[in-house]
């Protein structure tokens, strides 16, 4: 009798082991390239329109490419000098492209632009530097549509 329900007990695991679902190889994280764009905006971080429009636009051209997005907001004074700081901060991790949205961070990447001559960049709104790209301020589907295609382009 004991012998019967070992022999069961095997023929029950063999059949487990044989139907049980093959684990799933693709990999469970994201894979991304080497290749970050990272947006700066005002002390409205992501909740300005334009910010907001921006960002949504960067995750599609994420998703996309396999790109890295990231954004970082100007903390305190919204002057030149305090989002040079920040401006400095994106270009010292590398970010390949940087898209700046609010007067502050515009006038940062204005400023600060030569420290990063790899470093490809992107405004929302109007640039004092006509050499650097922008996107005109209109509606978020339009804001978020140009950035969109900058990205992707940037990320070729």
């Amino acid at each position: 009798m004991t012998a019967a329900v070992v022999v069961g007990l095997f023929v029950l695991a063999s059949l487990v082991w044989l139907w049980w679902p093959a684990a799933d190889p693709r990999p469970r994280e994201r894979q991304y390239r080497t290749f970050t764009a990272c947006l700066l905006t005002d002390d409205r971080g992501l909740s300005g329109q334009d910010a907001a429009a921006s960002w949504a636009g960067m995750q599609r051209a994420s998703l996309a490419t396999s790109i890295k997005v990231q954004y970082l907001t100007v903390v305190g004074e919204q002057s030149p000098e305090n989002a040079e700081g920040f401006f400095n901060a994106l270009g010292v991790q590398r970010c390949r492209l940087v898209v700046a949205v609010g007067a502050a961070p515009i006038a940062a990447l204005a400023a600060g632009q030569e420290r990063f001559p790899e470093t490809r960049y992107l405004v929302v709104g109007v640039s004092p530097d006509p050499a650097v790209p922008t996107v005109p301020v209109g509606s978020a589907d339009a804001v978020s549509s140009a950035v969109e295609e900058q990205v992707i382009t940037a990320a070729r």
